[in-house]
């Protein structure tokens, strides 16, 4: 009954406020015009910057050595939080941030590729009765822009024709420019949205880089508001995918930095921790060992450390360009005399990442999957100069994230400092008074939605958009933010992401890690006097039993509470699986036609994904007719069809030093491709290819696809970045001729497969 009980029914009747008088002529009539909704008096201009993936130590006022001098002006004259918690993974900060509630209980438990069938894990979409601080600003006279990484929309629903409740200008924005998932070629994004549309872009250009872009789309948003309505205060959301993996940055940007890195993390975290103390960001902390599992610099094979180097070089120029940005954005506010009652506040929405592992990844796309690399492939990319360019996907080791985490220990997905501990910068030259000061005071990422209502004298409503709303998580810092003096309201918060879990409460911290794809170990808890010992060095279990039983209580409490349970360690593999609403869309034929918009990648490529199906072309084709019939994926991963000097060319890209081709004679007229591929296990794949003219062979297409999420599947062309070398340099090399469609019939999983399981039998296995 909640959504239809009386007091939560809006009157949209147009005379419902209306206080005028209607005759049957304007004579006998009295007009009057409801008062527009405006903004509190005063309210200032709202500028939020979440960055992606940064760790503690990544800015300068941080303690880092890369350039971030832009960053760094905002703190000297603003403020630095040093103990400002956040969630350990991007879509559940997303939704913390932007709500106030714990991320579970609003349904964003993990990242937006599954959904396992339980309230607090609904494939990344924050659930309809938990209004965002957009909504609420824009209910409350405020324009809301957003630009850059949403990653709060399921995958499933990103399509031509899906539900688009989640989408940003659903959830609160008037206008939005960025792309919905997790990542996203910086070079070449996969995917583009403006406001509720996916953009049909061909081509990037040569030196596009997407935080530029970003950047010019928040600043001409920001302009175009002061023309239209100088007096309304304005929200953006600046929610960059830098420096999340791919780590791709401009050959300018990554050059400042070439030798930095050569003395290795080990040396730069010393170094990193010794300005965190010297500019006061820290106290007298202890620096942990190097976290279980990273290696030492010296232990690692001495002729792959300028690879090691390399990665971070590439990293750093990334970060150095993010804060060019951010200058560009701060000059523009500065152009549009709105600075000075503008609070931004930057921070990351987790802390650094181990994805690369001991030793990096040029291509991690894959390796993340197949849990593998040719070790050649990095040294050959380094050496043409390729590493970090528009046909690479690098990740730095994972020592470098331990070094972007100083002093902490852990990494992002975990509630380990290094996991949830990231920095905050406020900017406000209104109301700031004490600048350049740093507050220890505990804030966490629940706590921004609150604050911000509170500094604009708002309630949370008890109701919104016909929902009943719940509780606060979250709890205003505003006292924090404007007084030295002011001490944290927040005590406790439960923290769970993979199985992974914790409990903060005082000085007092549990922590259970579970590694990820093992039995999950209930019991395996560790406990810290965080205020004794903030870097998490001393387990306290064993010498105090009962605080451990306490917040093990406690925790188990909140879990259930906020939807938190049940624990899922599993691998990426639970990314594989489909819901019963969803399996049979994977299993359906699907008919593909010339001249629509590319279908999204993570859709499209699960129709390949390990298994058989067969794929069928039906063409016309004239003497000198040359493009492309179809392509799935890019130039990291996928497979095309394309007619070029008299052949038709099917190409199998995979992988960076995977590429195989077949080619057949074509002959004028109706023309049908086909392609029966025989998925056989282990990742082998073979396919049967012909033509109608009686021209076939057969294509070795291993190792199969298993999940793609950059590029998708287009007919009749090929967007953005080439599956095949071949049709670079010609545009998106578009088929002249009519393709009438491509058909696709699905076939049955190879042996063994873990790819398109339904999930709640795979859930029977764990």
């Amino acid at each position: 009954m909640a959504k239809t009980d009386n007091d939560l029914l809006k009157n949209g009747d147009p005379a419902a406020n209306w206080k005028g008088r209607m005759g049957r002529t304007f004579a006998e009539s009295e007009p009057h015009w409801p008062d527009p909704v405006a903004a509190p008096e005063g309210a200032p201009n709202i500028v939020v910057i979440l960055l992606d993936d940064l760790g503690f130590a990544e800015m300068g006022c941080f303690g880092s050595e890369i350039e971030t001098p832009n960053m760094d002006r905002l703190a000297a004259n603003g403020l630095r939080f040093n103990n400002y918690t956040t969630v350990p993974m991007c879509a559940p900060a997303r939704a913390a941030i932007m709500t106030g509630k714990n991320p579970h209980s609003v349904g964003v438990g993990w990242l937006t590729h599954a959904n396992p069938g339980f309230p607090g894990f609904q494939a990344g979409e924050i659930s309809k009765d938990a209004p965002t601080f957009p909504e609420l600003l824009r209910d409350n006279g405020y324009s809301t822009y957003a630009v850059g990484k949403w990653h709060n929309a399921a995958d499933y629903n990103v399509s031509a024709a899906s539900d688009k409740s989640s989408w940003p200008l659903q959830r609160g924005f008037d206008r939005f420019y960025g792309f919905l998932g997790a990542e996203t070629n910086y070079h070449a994004p996969g995917q583009i949205v403006e406001g509720n549309e996916l953009c049909s872009i061909g081509e990037y250009g040569e030196n596009y880089f997407s935080t530029d872009d970003f950047a010019d789309k928040a600043i001409a948003m920001l302009k175009a508001h002061k023309t239209a309505a100088p007096d309304k205060p304005f929200l953006m959301y600046f929610a960059t995918n830098a420096p999340h993996t791919p780590h791709h940055a401009k050959p300018e940007d990554m050059a400042k930095y070439k030798g930095r890195y050569d003395a290795g993390w080990d040396a730069i975290r010393r170094e990193r921790y010794a300005r965190q103390k010297k500019m006061g960001v820290i106290g007298d902390w202890d620096l942990p060992d190097l976290s279980p599992g990273v290696p030492k610099w010296e232990d690692m094979p001495e002729d792959q450390l300028d690879i090691m180097a390399a990665y971070m070089e590439i990293y750093a120029g990334l970060v150095d360009n993010t804060d060019q940005n951010i200058g560009r954005l701060v000059n523009a506010l500065e152009e549009i005399g709105e600075l000075e009652n503008t609070l931004i506040l930057i921070t990351s929405d987790n802390g650094a990442s181990s994805i690369g592992g001991d030793d990096g990844a040029a291509n991690f796309t894959e390796k993340r999957v197949t849990q593998q690399e040719n070790p050649e492939l990095a040294r050959r990319m380094l050496e043409t100069g390729a590493l970090g360019a528009v046909n690479t996907s690098p990740a730095y080791p994972k020592g470098w994230g331990n070094a972007g985490n100083t002093p902490f220990r852990f990494f992002k997905r975990t509630p380990m400092n290094g996991g949830i501990r990231v920095p905050l910068v406020a900017h406000w030259p209104a109301k700031l008074q004490d600048k350049g000061a740093i507050r220890s005071e505990w804030v966490h990422v629940t706590d921004v939605m609150p604050t911000l209502l509170d500094l604009l004298g708002l309630d949370y409503p008890a109701q919104h958009n016909g929902y009943r709303t719940r509780t606060l998580n979250g709890v205003s810092f505003l006292d924090v933010l404007m007084d030295g003096a002011a001490t944290s309201r927040r005590s406790e918060q439960y923290y769970e992401l993979e199985g992974n879990r914790g409990y903060i409460s005082g000085k007092w911290k549990i922590a259970s890690l579970q590694p990820p794809g093992t039995k999950i170990d209930l019991d395996n808890w560790l406990l810290f006097d965080i205020e004794a010992d903030p870097t998490e060095i001393v387990n306290l279990a064993a010498e105090h039993p009962d605080v451990l039983r306490n917040l093990i209580e406690r925790f188990d409490q909140d879990a259930f509470e906020n939807y938190a349970y049940p624990l899922d360690n599993r691998t990426l593999v639970r990314a594989l699986t489909h819901d019963p609403h969803r399996i049979k869309d994977v299993n359906r034929p699907y008919v593909f036609y010339q001249g629509t918009e590319s279908v999204q990648a993570v859709q499209a490529s699960a129709l390949f994904a390990d298994r058989d199906y067969e794929l069928t072309c039906d063409f016309d084709h004239a003497t000198g007719m040359e493009g492309v019939l179809f392509a799935l994926g890019d130039s990291l991963r996928g497979f095309c069809a394309f007619v070029k000097e008299g052949e038709l060319v099917v190409h199998y890209n995979g992988g960076f030093l995977v590429k195989r081709d077949l080619r057949l004679p074509i002959t004028d007229g109706n023309q049908r491709l086909t392609i029966s591929h025989k998925a056989k296990g282990r990742l082998q794949g073979e396919a049967h290819i012909s033509l109608a003219n009686g021209a076939n062979g057969d294509l070795n297409m291993s190792p199969c696809i298993l999940f793609l999420n950059g590029e998708g599947f287009d007919v009749g062309l090929d967007r953005k970045t080439k599956v095949s070398a071949e049709c670079e340099g010609r545009g998106t090399f578009e088929y002249p001729g009519r393709i009438n469609w491509v058909k696709v019939v699905p076939g049955p999983q190879a042996p063994g497969s873990m790819v398109n399981r339904a999930e709640a039998l795979a859930q029977k296995d764990w």
